[in-house]
């Protein structure tokens, strides 16, 4: 009867090993099956706060390297995952120094972030990064970006006494009128033209735009066209105060640029 009895326990316990054994298999198959990180996604937040310019991390999961823009210069570097934890090393970039303040303390904090890293989670798209419990950033991968975030309209306005200009891009189409009562002109922008442009918006910070100050202001005292720029995203209307045409501020001038050398391209093939 004792002999029966032992068997039957050691039974038992060999089944609730097996059962032990089998949850341990199926925790580390869950665990083990989080995506490696692969492609480009755009950052939206560092420590919780909304990031509105166009920070990118890029993965490379063939030759495990990550790249990236960090708002002012480009960096590199290698990773390595294992289950859902992350290392970044080699982390280098350029070396060029931004005139905007904010602009430099956020990219330290995106390079001080990775390099402090070590785990990640990917949901629909959605990459987190953190420190332990702690959320240290979080990005969106381009494939799943909105729409609505890849749209949004430029309008740049010059008027004084006796002439009135008046250029728009809304998502690839470009609006030209030449005088108070003329017509506006549609024509279609190109692809190189729109692609250069969405760069030039996701590289600005339009929450700074009304606090750009104009280089002169002769439009005061009609000494020059007055001008108006700017820039509506998602709904959203972020103006550049008043300056004087053929002269803006340095942050915007590329952009001005490329508006008019649209408008110029429009016309020639007329």
């Amino acid at each position: 009867m004792k002999t029966i009895t032992m068997l039957f326990f050691t039974v038992i316990l060999n089944a609730c090993g097996a059962n032990q054994a089998a949850s341990n298999l199926t925790n580390d198959n869950n665990t083990t099956s989080q995506n490696t990180p692969s492609g480009e996604f755009f950052i939206s937040s560092i420590d919780t706060n909304n990031i509105d310019q166009k920070l990118t991390l890029n993965f490379d999961s063939k030759s495990n390297i990550v790249s990236g823009f960090s708002g002012c210069n480009n960096f590199s570097g290698s990773f390595s995952t294992l289950n859902n934890t992350i290392e970044f090393s080699k982390l280098a970039s350029t070396k060029k120094m931004c005139a905007d303040n904010a602009v430099n303390s956020i990219e330290r904090q995106l390079l001080n972030h990775l390099s402090k890293a070590n785990s990640y989670k990917i949901e629909k798209g959605k990459l987190t990064l953190s420190y332990n419990d702690s959320t240290l950033l979080t990005a969106t991968n381009t494939i799943n970006q909105k729409v609505s975030q890849e749209t949004f309209k430029i309008e740049y306005k010059t008027q004084s006494r006796g002439s009135f200009n008046k250029i728009v891009l809304d998502n690839k189409a470009v609006s030209i009128q030449k005088g108070h009562g003329a017509e506006p002109v549609a024509k279609v922008c190109s692809n190189e033209n729109w692609s250069t442009a969405k760069n030039l918006v996701e590289n600005l910070n339009l929450k700074a735009l009304s606090n750009l100050q104009p280089p002169t202001k002769a439009h005061q005292y009609d000494g020059a066209a007055m001008a108006n720029f700017s820039i509506t995203k998602n709904g959203e209307t972020f103006n550049v105060p008043v300056f004087d045409a053929g002269k803006p501020n340095k942050e915007i001038e590329p952009l001005v640029t490329l508006l008019l050398k649209i408008a110029n391209q429009s016309e020639e093939k007329n």
